[in-house]
């Protein structure tokens, strides 16, 4: 028989308290949710044009914001144009294009020739442009209609504008044009040959596009251009050595680290609200402090080959003045600037001991083990625990004749009454390990009076574990089947754009196995025939191969 889960020494007679098997890891989809179109979003469209035009200013975008409709990730595949967008998409053209054929910089940028001095035997200055900022704007070569097309737009420059400068007047108007066209605003998928593995293999030019909003969330760079051009992007090993040389270069850290400010929901530090008078010493600009020093952690251990085993158990984390008190440690460098400190044995480990996690799984005086517990359960185990029944939060505990002292006392024996314990004794384990820490993340031994009580079992890996404090659990999760796919999981879906399907199986259980660098993460997916092709029911194109 299974020993009872821990209830805080309350009465909780006629309920089932032994440890239940846990909630079920996410299902993947029966189909992928496939494309041919994906809307850039509006950081991929801001880097784009930055990229495209040699700017670094932020282009002041005010376009309306995208709804994720449940997803997890802005890398979705499901952005849509709506009456609100399609106009700021338009004056926003219109604006880069006036800035375009004002700007010195931006004109020599993009024009690779002299208007003024046509070269014999070479196509007019004006061909150049279109043939060369539209390969670049719509990550392929213009097709001989497209050429011919925007080549009218801007012979029709002069005219419409009336400027005096013919070359800037076409290049405006047919830039307008370009910028508001979908194979700029999409990344496009249209092969439709499918191959002897009933796939569509994309062609290099789009293999170079996911690529780089992949990795870069931006257009593709030189290297990516001529890759793809020279027909060196359709082969796995291809591929994947392209992605290995990205995975150099310094903006790819920005987007890697987007992906675990998302799955980690740094968002939620903006929920952080302490209460001043019980947490006199936290500093001013708390939630940017802690959010800039879980960036900074993150970019350590990935800069350094890491992957999930070091987020979860690295024994450093990044402080300024203002958070050193708050680790307990004496404040290192120039006030305001963020240093690596490093614990010894036995101190803090991973993110899940660091302030930012626990201050923004607490309330303004207390702590709250059971969203802590839950982000473990959701956020690093996948597990699919339903959320709370309505009225659930406003429950009052029940009558006891014993006396509530610490929080781990209020939650037991609030969430051992009725049909709580079902999920409670899934979610409550993991979050009882960081009772050791107050509302704010400092370390505490008491809470009023009484010792905090940090130890707990769960069911992990299809096993009962037992743990002592957060030390141990991090450890634990750090080598459980359960955490690693799960984290793999989230990497899939981030990388596709889409939630898990049934073709991703192979890939997700083949890098569950073992805990892997992000790097190698990056260079697997990649490599995945999910990555390079379309499945055909996903495409319209005729199951049978031709």
């Amino acid at each position: 028989m299974s020993p009872p889960a821990d209830t805080g020494g309350y009465d909780t007679s006629g309920i089932d308290t032994s440890l239940p098997q846990p909630f079920p890891r996410r299902q993947p989809q029966d189909t992928a949710a496939e494309t041919r179109v994906t809307r850039l979003s509006h950081a991929q469209y801001q880097h784009t044009v930055q990229d495209l035009f040699g700017i670094r200013d932020s282009l002041d975008l005010t376009f309306a914001p995208d709804a994720l409709n449940g997803f997890g990730f802005d890398t979705s595949n499901d952005f849509r144009v709506d009456t609100r967008l399609g106009p700021q998409y338009r004056a926003m053209a219109e604006t880069l294009a006036q800035r375009a054929v004002t700007d010195a910089a931006i004109f020599a940028r993009i024009v690779p020739c002299d208007p003024a001095a046509p070269v014999a035997g070479s196509p007019d200055c004006a061909a150049q442009f279109l043939n060369t900022f539209g390969e670049r704007a719509f990550r392929r070569p213009l097709s001989g209609e497209e050429a011919q097309a925007f080549r009218q737009l801007f012979d029709l420059g002069a005219q419409l504008l009336q400027s005096g400068d013919p070359f800037r007047d076409g290049m405006q108007l047919a830039l307008e044009a370009l910028l508001q066209s979908p194979q700029f605003l999409y990344r496009t998928d249209a092969s439709v040959q499918q191959g002897p593995d009933g796939r569509v293999a994309l062609s290099d030019w789009e293999v170079a596009s996911r690529l780089s909003y992949f990795l870069y969330d931006s257009m593709p760079d030189a290297e990516l251009f001529d890759a793809a051009r020279g027909g060196r992007l359709h082969t796995a090993d291809q591929i994947e050595a392209e992605a290995r040389r990205m995975l150099n270069h310094p903006r790819v850290l920005a987007k890697l680290g987007s992906f675990h400010e998302q799955v980690w929901q740094f968002g939620r530090f903006s929920r952080i609200s302490p209460d001043r008078a019980t947490y006199p010493n936290v500093p001013s600009n708390f939630v940017a402090r802690v959010s800039e020093s879980a960036k900074q952690f993150v970019g350590d251990v990935l800069a350094s080959g890491g992957g999930l085993e070091e987020l979860l158990t690295a024994p450093f984390a990044y402080v300024d003045d203002g958070l050193a008190p708050l680790y307990g440690v004496p404040a290192a460098g120039q006030a305001g600037a963020f240093a690596r400190v490093d614990f010894q044995n036995g101190g803090r480990q991973g993110l899940l001991m660091q302030v930012g996690y626990l201050a923004s799984n607490s309330y303004a005086i207390k702590t709250d083990p059971i969203h802590r517990g839950l982000f473990v359960i959701r956020n690093v185990l996948c597990r699919q625990i339903p959320d709370p029944p309505p009225g659930a939060a406003t429950t009052p505990p029940p009558p006891t004749d014993q006396p509530i002292v610490t929080t781990r006392d209020e939650i037991s024996l609030l969430t051992g009454q009725s049909f709580c314990p079902t999920c409670h004794s899934n979610i409550n384990p993991p979050g009882f390990a960081f009772e050791g820490f107050d509302a704010v993340g400092q370390k505490r031994e008491t809470e009023n009076g009484a010792a905090v009580d940090t130890a707990s079992e769960m069911v992990l890996d299809g096993q009962r574990v037992s743990f002592s404090g957060p030390n141990e659990l991090v450890e634990l999760l750090a080598r459980s089947e359960e955490a690693h796919s799960c984290y793999v999981s989230r990497w899939i879906e981030f990388a596709y754009g889409r939630p898990l399907a049934l073709d991703d199986v192979g890939t997700w259980d083949t890098l569950s196995e073992r805990s892997l660098p992000v790097a190698d993460i990056v260079a697997a997916l990649v490599r995945s025939p999910e990555f390079w092709s379309l499945p055909a029911s996903a495409t319209g194109v005729a199951e049978a191969a031709p």
